[in-house]
């Protein structure tokens, strides 16, 4: 009661500035919930990135000059692992590009497959290769949670050592044993079907089965065993240490311009405590039945406990991208006590909590309470709970309804908090939202906005029996086109931040790296609208709407009657996909080629350069009222 108390109470205040006190307010009631849980906040160190800081810095160029002078002679500061030469990339982008090359690669992959499929007039599925490949979409379900744990590493050491060090040795040993993980998983499940004939079996979540033993040959047997063992290390311990290694990073002496480091941001700490979920889950269930197979102790109702709570992080990596770019874009104004607007760091806070309670709530109610857990109707990071005590059960449904309820309501408000930060000089000063933060943005939105519209219709059709087919039919279609987005989001934050590494939070990626970003964009804001728009076409030209189904891919299947339809329908088909991949690609050149001298934004691609797309796709910030930098 006392959160809708304060949510009203905000509302009813916001006259002069009604969104941006919107907002504001449902930051201050994210930080009134979360002072129910200081002692979690304390840990992590909510709400105490600007204690003790200074005076308010004049200008990124001041900050970085000010920071030099004050602390005198270079800080002898960690290098690069393995790297030599000047401005080597690091080894959380290296890593963030290899797992975005193998997230890429397979899904391409298969593409072709299918494309050469139909044209022989084959089904694909019936295939060997592409069964293989089918698993291996499984075994890159690790890669953005990897990548935006690696980023969040990154940006603690750079803010510390002014934009100058790199993490320890041993974690960015860690960073790449974990990426190495994942492509080894990858690795076997194409290899070992062309040595034995047999396919790898993967359980739903990525991991190869505990059971599964394709080779007949005892020594080949015991290999496999083992190099299962040991991709299982690399990946969770990986995980742990890099999480380990993030909290407890101090900065060689001299390079922060202050006796006291400041704890972990509030952007880096939200995703630490995502990150720590989403490897405790998937780590729970492997130990749970490794200890089965070893022991033959009946684990089952743990393993199937963790894996009810499997369903709540689906939002985690898309949620700690935003939470970076956020506090990126603050940094840029202010290199030393930059950070997001406090209310927009409650809703780091409030977000992140949600996603925790419901995973508690996931793995707690099958253990303890003795009910059951499943999937809910209100699209994918919603949970139902089924308990025998009426009050208990009347509590959850509840709590679901908050839980949800906050993850919306706080995306919106961390989306808001990235228009409105000024700068510590005035709004004069305030630079332009950058490309990258364009497209983080643009991507976020289309990824929440479905579940949101779809969490809409259905909560309307629980309380008014009425259902709107029309909005709900095409939400659940367009779920596809959005596959891509925490993966290509995490991989433009990457690009960003080593170009403000390289200029000291000055810089920008080369212009035509930024072409890239605004044509992977577009391709997935094009398959989104082709899926809503198709059935508008349809009902005005034949009387009745057709909801189009989407591919694996992410591509729209609609076969229209007419001739000219159908050419224009897979024109757009193939030029998403087109836009997609260069796209991709070009961003990744960008990364390997960009040093300091041509970080500066300029530059574009030829011939996409003179059209709309390179430009910045619609998105949240051409809303009327959006502020405009």
């Amino acid at each position: 009661m006392r959160v809708v108390f304060l949510v009203l109470l905000e509302l009813t205040a916001a006259r002069d500035h009604p969104v941006t006190d919107t907002m504001e307010g449902i930051g201050n009631t994210a930080g009134t919930v979360q002072g129910g849980v200081d002692s979690a906040g304390n840990t992590v160190g909510a709400g105490k990135v600007s204690e003790g800081a200074g005076s308010v810095v004049t200008g990124t160029g001041d900050a970085v000059g000010g920071a030099a002078s004050s602390v005198g002679a270079t800080p002898d500061q960690v290098g690069v692992l393995g790297a030599q030469g000047k401005n080597p990339v690091s080894t959380a982008v290296k890593c963030v590009m290899n797992l975005t090359i193998q997230y890429m690669s397979i899904y391409t992959a298969i593409a072709i497959l299918r494309v050469v499929a139909d044209f022989m007039g084959e089904n694909a599925s019936n295939w060997t290769i592409h069964e293989s490949l089918e698993q291996a979409t499984i075994t890159v379900n690790f890669a953005p949670m990897l990548a935006i744990l690696f980023l969040a590493c990154r940006m603690r050491v750079i803010w510390l050592t002014m934009t100058k060090g790199n993490p320890p040795i041993w974690v960015q040993g860690w960073m790449l044993s974990s990426t190495y993980a994942v492509l080894a998983m990858t690795l076997v499940t194409l290899a070992v079907p062309l040595l034995t004939g047999e396919k790898v079996v993967h359980d739903e979540y990525g991991n190869i089965d505990k059971d599964h033993q394709p080779f007949k040959n005892t020594i080949a047997a015991i290999c496999f065993t083992v190099l299962k063992y040991l991709i299982m290390i690399g990946l969770y311990v990986g995980a742990v240490c890099i999480i380990y290694g993030t909290y407890t990073y101090e900065p060689p002496k001299g390079s922060w311009p202050g006796d006291k480091i400041p704890p972990v941001s509030p952007a880096v700490a939200c995703t630490m405590i995502l990150a720590s979920m989403y490897f405790i889950v998937y780590a729970g269930i492997q130990f749970g039945k490794t200890f089965q197979s070893f022991s033959g102790v009946d684990s089952s109702k743990l393993t199937g406990a963790l894996e009810g709570a499997i369903v709540t992080m689906f939002f985690a990596p898309m949620m700690a991208v935003l939470f970076i770019g956020a506090r990126m874009r603050a940094l840029q104004m202010d290199p030393i006590n930059g950070s997001p607007q406090k209310w927009a760091q409650n809703c780091f806070y409030a977000c992140t909590y949600a996603v925790m309670m419901q995973c508690i709530f996931a793995v707690a109610v099958p253990l303890v309470v003795g009910g059951s857990v499943e999937k809910g109707d209100k699209g994918e990071g919603d949970m139902k709970y089924e308990v025998n005590n009426k009050m208990i059960g009347t509590c959850l449904v509840v709590a679901r309804w908050l839980i949800i309820f906050s993850i919306y309501l706080g995306i919106s408000a961390v989306i808001w908090s990235v228009f409105v930060i000024e700068h510590p000089k005035g709004p004069e000063y305030t630079p332009p939202i950058s490309v990258t933060m364009q497209c983080v943005i643009n991507l976020t939105v289309q990824f929440f906005i479905i579940y949101i519209v779809l969490w809409i219709g259905i909560t309307v059709k629980e309380f008014t029996g009425f259902e709107i087919h029309f909005i709900t039919n095409a939400m659940l279609n367009a779920k596809g086109t959005i596959a891509f987005c925490p993966m290509l989001a995490i991989l433009f934050v990457a690009t960003r931040m080593r170009a403000m590494t390289l200029t000291n939070w000055k810089g920008a990626p080369q212009g035509w790296a930024q072409d890239g970003m605004y044509m992977a964009t577009w391709a997935i804001l094009i398959q989104f609208l082709m899926v809503l728009l198709i059935p508008v076409c349809t009902l005005v030209m034949e009387g009745k709407a057709t909801h189009p189904e989407v591919d694996q891919d992410g591509n729209v299947k609609w076969k229209p009657e007419g001739k000219i339809a159908l050419v224009v329908v897979e024109i757009i088909r193939w030029l998403g996909f087109a836009l997609l991949y260069a796209g991709t690609i070009t961003v990744m050149v960008g990364i390997w080629t960009m040093t300091p001298e041509t970080a500066n934004g300029r530059g574009a691609v030829p011939l996409v350069s003179e059209t709309p797309f390179a430009g910045e796709p619609y998105g949240a910030n051409d809303i009327p009222g959006v502020p405009g930098f």
